[in-house]
C-alpha cells in the first residue's frame, strides 16, 4: 500500500481551514443576528430599554429613513411571531429574515463538513 502523501495532508487541513473561516463569516453576523432578535422585543427597543445600534443618519441629516430603517425592530417582531408588526416596521423585513435564516443553516452546515474534513485531514496525517 503506497504511503500518503504529507503534503497533500496539509493542503487538505489548510482548505478546510479556510472553508471554516468562511463558514465563520456567514454564521456569525446571521446566527447572531436572528439569536438577539429572540432575545428582545420591538417595545424594548422603542422604549429605549434596549439599544443595539446608532441612530439613522439618513434619517437624522435628510428626515427619511433608509431602506433598512426598522429592520431589527421587524426581525424581532417575526422572532415572536408577529409577522403584521414586522410589515409595518419595514416592508422587506421578512424577505431578508428568511434569507437569514437560510444562510445561518448554510454556514453552520458548512462549518460542520469544515470541522470533519481538518478532522479527517490531520488523521491522514498522523498516519503518514
Amino acid at each position: 500500500m503506497p504511503e500518503p502523501d504529507p503534503d497533500i495532508a496539509r493542503r487538505a487541513r489548510e482548505d478546510a481551514d479556510r472553508r471554516l473561516v468562511a463558514a465563520a463569516a456567514v454564521l456569525g453576523p446571521t446566527a447572531g443576528s436572528l439569536f438577539v432578535s429572540f432575545l428582545f422585543t420591538p417595545e424594548a427597543v422603542e422604549s429605549g430599554r434596549v439599544i443595539l445600534s446608532a441612530p439613522c443618519m439618513m434619517k437624522a441629516v435628510f428626515g427619511v429613513g433608509c431602506p433598512t430603517c426598522g429592520m431589527t425592530r421587524a426581525f424581532m417582531a417575526l422572532s415572536h411571531g408577529d409577522v403584521v408588526r414586522a410589515f409595518h416596521y419595514n416592508l422587506a423585513a421578512p424577505v431578508v429574515y428568511l434569507l437569514f435564516w437560510g444562510l445561518a443553516a448554510y454556514g453552520s452546515r458548512e462549518l460542520v463538513r469544515a470541522l470533519l474534513d481538518r478532522w479527517r485531514a490531520r488523521r491522514r496525517s498522523l498516519r503518514a
